[in-house]
């Protein structure tokens, strides 16, 4: 009766045709998924933990993995402690040391912008897939068939790509195996609700037993997380581990201090008889620790860096921040010494466009990404000379990635807890902090005369004026603009200044609801104006919409 007949699909009574030419329903699934957020991409440099260190934590989280207790109700592992203490090198020592039991992986990061609730699960399905060849073809299947799963509630996604799926699996008898799903930095996943919404779902499942994974959580106690950790259904399927700021940890910092000035030695070509640092000082680099890894961390970095001082003044400097004493209550006191004495290495005239640079990327995180540099430095109006300058003394605490001819492509903070520390005038002092109107005007205003400066390129674009006015719900990584924005418009305009505007009108849209009351009051209509022009009526307005930002 068949005889012949392809591109059709059985699906119980139906028959259904199916378009060769259209995306397979995994190609739609990796297009609302973040493969930089897992545990092997090449997009991540992940701190890992030194050889010999957190070796009792390592074993209890690998044992529990790979099923050493006889009790495994306890099906969901929660790793907490503060910011610094080294949660997420402990989270990819454990995923790399349990490879074939990791089923997917998922490593939020606020600053890198690796923080999209609504491409969590999506990205773990895009890793299970590869496991099973049969949930391969039941995803792909679905997702073809309604391709706006991946674009439903948290909730929705996890009972359509998860649960159903699985459920179908172990009807044919092609069940997963217990694989570990670890997921790092949970707290800076977008929303608290969401958050909550995750871990809701999940211990559910657990609890009524619709799939077959082990989870691993690693997080900050913050505490909504506490909260909805500890409520009775979910702690008696859950096993609560801890990572505080302890001097338990004394030992393991100073094996990693240690191993780092064996790198310095060899940058610098010391000879093996200079005897640096002493001892002593080598303790008290412990002692100022104070049970913080990302302390260790980002001595290292600061002394390897030298700047115009060279290692040992820099080391110098660092041992002379014993004035201030580790407390319960603040653990973090001699983290933001150390903090304070690098942007203090800023010289005066510097600093505001080296906090300004700052604060855009902490505000605007998918700046991070690679090629970004470029173009923030043309939005702030610095040349590469004012990038590099502004930077200079940073080294300790970015990551900044250059092209082969030396020009800046991205820039990333190494750890949150700098970026926290900015943010918060109690730890970085008034004049450090850059949570201010001045900050948040500053690169408003920046945004604002860079429309200016491109208004004719902005004139000439009545298709993109077209198509934004179109968006109901512009995205503030501006994902909403690269779909409509195209490297040149249809006379050829230059696409760096295209991408600059797009990049500009992106940045307003997260500038303007967190702005000053004077700067909404102006930027509010700006914007509305702009991005909902009526279709066929974009040239002419548009410079005058923008023009008076001139003056």
């Amino acid at each position: 009766m068949f005889n012949g007949a392809h591109n059709f699909v059985a699906n119980g009574p139906f028959i259904e045709q199916v378009n060769t030419h259209a995306p397979s329903g995994i190609d739609l699934l990796r297009k609302s998924s973040v493969p930089e957020a897992t545990r092997d991409s090449s997009a991540r440099d992940p701190p890992r933990c030194f050889p010999g260190t957190r070796e009792e934590h390592i074993r209890n989280i690998t044992g529990w993995a790979i099923g050493n207790w006889q009790d495994r109700q306890a099906r969901l592992l929660w790793l907490y402690g503060p910011a610094g203490v080294g949660k997420s090198a402990l989270a990819q020592t454990c995923a790399e040391k349990l490879e074939d039991k990791i089923g997917a992986s998922f490593f939020f990061s606020r600053l890198d912008g690796k923080n999209d609730p609504d491409k969590f699960f999506t990205t773990l399905v895009c890793q299970l897939v590869t496991k099973n060849p049969h949930y391969y073809t039941l995803i792909d299947n679905k997702v073809r068939r309604d391709p706006n799963i991946v674009s439903t509630s948290i909730t929705t996604q996890f009972k359509e790509l998860i649960v159903l799926p699985l459920r179908e699996l172990e009807a044919r008898g092609h069940n997963f195996t217990d694989d570990v799903i670890v997921i790092d930095g949970l707290d800076e996943c977008e929303g608290e609700d969401a958050q909550r919404s995750i871990i809701e779902v999940i211990a559910t499942s657990i609890a009524q037993k619709t799939m077959p994974f082990l989870w691993a959580f690693f997080s900050r106690p913050e505490p909504h997380i506490t909260t909805a950790l500890h409520l009775d259904h979910i702690k008696d399927i859950s096993w609560h581990l801890t990572l505080p700021v302890s001097r338990d940890a004394d030992r393991d910092i100073e094996a990693y201090l240690r191993d780092g000035f064996r790198m310095i030695h060899a940058r610098y070509t010391l000879p093996s008889t200079v005897a640096w640092p002493s001892d002593s000082d080598l303790q008290q680099l412990v002692e100022q620790s104070a049970g913080l890894f990302i302390y260790a961390a980002t001595v290292i970095r600061f002394i390897a860096d030298g700047g115009a001082l060279g290692p040992e003044e820099q080391l110098w400097a660092v041992l002379a921040l014993t004035r201030v004493t580790h407390t319960a209550s603040n653990p973090f006191s001699r983290l933001d010494l150390f903090y304070l004495l690098i942007v203090q290495q800023i010289p005066e005239a510097i600093l505001p466009n080296a906090l300004s640079l700052l604060f855009t990327y902490i505000q605007l995180p998918y700046w991070q990404k690679q090629g970004k540099a470029l173009i923030s430095s043309a939005i702030l109006g610095f040349s590469s000379i004012t990038f590099y300058a502004a930077v200079n003394k940073l080294h300790s605490v970015l990551d900044i990635e250059r092209s082969p001819n030396g020009m800046p492509l991205s820039l990333s903070f190494y750890h949150a807890s700098f970026s926290d520390f900015l943010r918060d005038p109690t730890r970085s002092t008034l004049q450090f902090c850059v949570d201010t109107p001045y900050h948040y005007g500053r690169l408003f205003r920046a945004c604002a005369q860079t429309l200016c400066r491109l208004s004719d390129v902005i004139r000439g674009m009545r298709f993109i004026l077209n198509h934004v006015s179109e968006q109901a719900d512009p995205q503030p990584d501006g994902s909403s603009f690269n779909k409509i924005v195209p490297w040149q418009d249809d006379r050829g305009s230059d696409y760096h200044d295209i991408y600059i505007c797009r990049s500009s009108l992106s940045a307003f849209l997260v500038i303007i609801p967190v702005h000053d009351s004077r700067c909404r009051n102006i930027g509010a209509p700006f914007v509305h104006q702009l991005v909902h022009l009526p279709r066929g009526k974009c040239e002419g307005r548009a410079s005058r919409n923008i023009y008076p930002l001139r003056t």
